[in-house]
């Protein structure tokens, strides 16, 4: 019995609408792999700017394609995220460092990776002061995947995905747009755009260019060293290896105002008393000409990329190469004497320099 023409019209209709949905599907997948948002490839393709829309899932993403490249491993939040690996030659590092990262997720990272063989030479952890305080931390975020121990999701189910052609799309539009964020270059190194935004020392700004709605408790939260274990515990899942930690910069501006909510001897005590859990420990928080020159950062918690190259310098080195401290090398006494003298000098500094300006005013 031959079809009727209803039901040869209905198959008509059933095949084109398939090579329809197979054509979209097809054009949604090529357009991620070609921008590849969450870096399972080379990175964007057509403009080489790589945004860190979910760096939990990226940065391992791109760690995995060959991770038998690497002997070092950078943790740290998003203020280590502007450590380039490529300046802790002779190491070959990767920064798997991201955006409010705490020890919690660091060390479920690491337990990941070594169930999967990888056992790197060296450890670098940037140590956050926002780890040592009792209120206001973020949430604890963690990809099923590692907390399972399972292989990441496939590129294909990932880029067939709306959420990853909304990445791409901030990516090639709202990215290309704005010269006034940060993202990762081809070499995923993280750069800051052309036109980041001027630090104003007078103002507090947790993240570029977003006033937290916590920001007023996260200032006045007291500070305790008890996380300095979790910072011990990430560095002993790799036995055998050595660990370079350090305290990242934050203008001079943050550390008087710790001081005058009240809570710098706490932040000094917990920074302390990590510091004598590792061999090598670097504070480069402490006030400093680099700390409190405002051309050096675009937000007081974040700095240029020279900055970090001569953080990576000084870690290779293992002294502070002039402008760090080394606080286990002192008494707690010590460590908070030298703080408050640079503290000090850093307001004489500031106060010296209004004086010139209003000379100049007039």
């Amino acid at each position: 019995m031959r079809p009727t023409p209803t039901a040869r019209l209905h198959k008509a209709y059933v095949i084109w609408l398939g090579l329809v949905w197979a054509g979209l599907c097809l054009g949604v997948l090529a357009i991620n792999s070609v921008v590849d948002p969450l870096w399972y490839f080379q990175g964007n393709l057509i403009t080489q700017h790589n945004g860190g829309f979910n760096e939990r899932e990226s940065k391992l993403n791109l760690f995995l394609q060959d991770p038998d490249q690497y002997d070092c491993l950078i943790f740290g939040s998003s203020r280590a995220t502007g450590l380039p690996a490529s300046a802790l030659k002779p190491l070959k590092c990767f920064n798997l460092s991201f955006a409010s990262g705490q020890p919690k997720e660091f060390i479920a990272y690491a337990k990941y990776l070594r169930a999967r063989g990888f056992r790197p030479e060296y450890i670098v952890i940037g140590v956050d002061g926002f780890i040592f305080q009792t209120e206001g931390r973020d949430p604890v975020t963690i990809p099923s995947h590692v907390m399972e121990n399972r292989d990441p999701p496939s590129p294909l189910k990932a880029y067939l995905s709306i959420g990853s052609l909304n990445m791409t799309w901030n990516e090639l539009v709202k990215m290309e747009q704005s010269n006034n964020r940060e993202y990762y270059d081809s070499r995923f190194e993280k750069v800051p755009g052309k036109n980041m935004p001027v630090f104003n020392p007078m103002k507090t700004l947790e993240v570029v260019g977003l006033r937290r709605a916590d920001a007023e408790a996260r200032r006045k939260s007291p500070f305790s060293s008890h996380s300095a274990r979790l910072y011990q515990e990430l560095a002993r899942v790799f036995p055998g290896s050595k660990t370079l930690a350090y305290v990242p910069p934050v203008s001079a501006w943050h550390v008087a105002e710790m001081q005058q909510n009240g809570v710098l001897d706490g932040y000094l005590d917990a920074l302390y008393t990590t510091a004598n859990l590792f061999p090598v420990f670097l504070d480069f928080s402490i006030p400093s000409p680099i700390t409190w020159n405002p051309t050096n950062t675009y937000d007081g918690s974040h700095f240029y990329p020279w900055v970090n190259r001569s953080i990576a310098k000084a870690l290779i080195a293992r002294e502070p190469m002039g402008w760090g401290i080394t606080p286990a090398t002192m008494s707690l006494d010590a460590y908070r004497a030298r703080y408050l003298a640079a503290l000090e000098q850093f307001r004489q500094s500031t106060a010296t320099g209004q004086s010139n300006r209003n000379s100049d005013s007039h």
